[in-house]
């Protein structure tokens, strides 16, 4: 039964059976048994008692001279308090023995470094990992190493052990550590920016934190734009509502009106801000059917409204205001309202258009009149009322409700200016 068998160790049932047997053994002699010492070891190993189980395996070692016991009983001394100063003799012993690299005498390595680091002895650590680790093939060297240059403030050293480490892996935790270092150490962001840049064209599938720490970096930056596209890759891999508001949110900020049209066709669930973005746009037929499908969906008369405005806007863009197309807005409208439509700013728009193609003035005047009572001071709809009540005649009255507008502060649109200087005109024909 002899031989080493520490990750049998870790099976209860193996152990059980183990434990049986050591009953045996014991009966039979009270001398060394090496299968007796592995199993009372690997007992207190699996009951948490390593204190106990260390000297067990050490003595393994002496007794045996198999390295796989000094290496079990350092790892176990990880935990022992008070232990690590024996156990960096016994390492230090046994590399002078075996100084030819092979995976065990790396092991061996591996666990003096640490031995010597959390024993406070950062110098000794980093001369033993310079030497054994810092040239290794194994990126478990390669990161030891440049914790310690970490450590030590050696910070571009880290970056090259770590960089050397990413190429053999292209481990993300670790290419997160070499930005970290670049960035915040080394003063260098743009040498982070390249390598996360790098590395997302290659993995587009990487773990969001990647993403996350690439954005960061261009948002310090300002540069929004490259925010706002990294959002959008990573919405592509890894959708939530909360990323998606995001989008929007930088997107309205950047006014990057067509790229977050495109995004929201992709990907729906806010189609009222996708119909905003249509009329900004002063795309009608997309606006046009969307309204309509808005309103099959909720039956919400603004949608009628909405309808009846795109209606008409392109006609007007297009110059082809005809009789047909002020019907069907009329039709839209009227339709709107009996089914509730009540915004003011909806019987402004009506009530203007009206007043404005001569339709139906009084009517016109009524709407405006209704838009006035939920907002008494807007002044688009003073202009309205002071437009029909133009159109009527009544040029002094009018007079006095555009000098409330002029009071505003809000002649500022070529269409309200051209009211006023014929409202003023005709006030003074009148008064002559």
């Amino acid at each position: 039964m002899s031989g080493y068998f520490v990750k049998a160790g870790k099976h209860a049932i193996l152990l059980g059976c183990l434990f049986a047997a050591v009953q045996g053994l014991q009966a039979r002699s009270t001398s060394f048994d090496e299968d007796t010492a592995i199993v009372r070891g690997l007992l207190d190993e699996e009951g948490g008692n390593y204190a106990r189980a260390l000297p067990i395996f050490l003595q393994l070692y002496d007794r045996t001279g198999k390295t796989e016991y000094l290496i079990h009983a350092a790892r176990l001394g990880m935990g022992v308090k008070g232990a690590q100063k024996r156990l960096i003799a016994r390492l230090r012993s046994w590399l002078r023995r075996h100084p030819k690299a092979t995976p065990v005498h790396q092991e061996a390595v591996r666990l003096l470094v640490i031995l010597y680091a959390r024993n406070g002895a950062l110098d000794r650590a980093y001369r033993t990992a310079k030497r054994w680790l810092s040239k290794s093939t194994d990126p478990k060297d390669l990161i030891l190493a440049a914790t310690l240059d970490v450590d030590l403030k050696h910070y571009k050293e880290a970056v090259n052990l770590l960089e050397s480490a990413y190429g053999k892996t292209l481990d993300e935790k670790t290419l997160l550590q070499i930005a970290t270092l670049e960035d915040h150490y080394l003063h260098n962001p743009e040498a982070a920016i390249t390598l996360l840049e790098s590395h997302l064209r290659m993995h587009p599938q990487s773990d969001p934190l990647i993403y996350e720490r690439l954005i960061g970096l261009y948002a310090r930056q300002k540069r929004f734009d490259k925010v706002l596209d990294l959002y959008r890759q990573m919405y592509d891999r890894y959708p939530s509502e909360a990323l998606k508001q995001k989008i929007i949110k930088l997107a309205l900020y950047q006014r990057d009106f067509e790229a977050l049209t495109k995004f929201l066709q992709r990907h729906p669930g806010n189609e009222r801000l996708l119909y905003s973005l249509y009329k900004e746009q002063k795309r009608y037929g997309k606006a046009l059917a969307l309204a309509k499908r808005l309103y099959a969906q909720t039956h919400q008369p603004r949608w009628l409204a909405e309808e009846a405005i795109l209606l008409y806007e392109e006609a007007k863009a297009q110059k082809r205001v005809t009789p047909n197309v002020l019907q069907k807005f009329r039709a839209l409208f009227d339709r709107a309202l009996k089914e509730g439509a009540d915004d003011s700013l909806y019987l402004n728009y009506y009530g203007y258009t009206l007043i404005d193609h001569g339709l139906d003035i009084d009517r016109g005047i009524a709407l405006v009149r209704r838009a006035l009572t939920q907002q008494p001071n807007n002044p688009y709809y003073l202009d309205s009322l002071a437009w029909g009540l133009y159109k009527k005649g009544e040029c002094a009255r009018a007079k006095k409700v555009m000098e409330k507008v002029v009071a505003a502060g809000e002649i500022k649109e070529p269409e309200i200016e051209m009211h006023r200087k014929k409202i003023e005109r005709c006030a003074q024909h009148s008064v002559k």
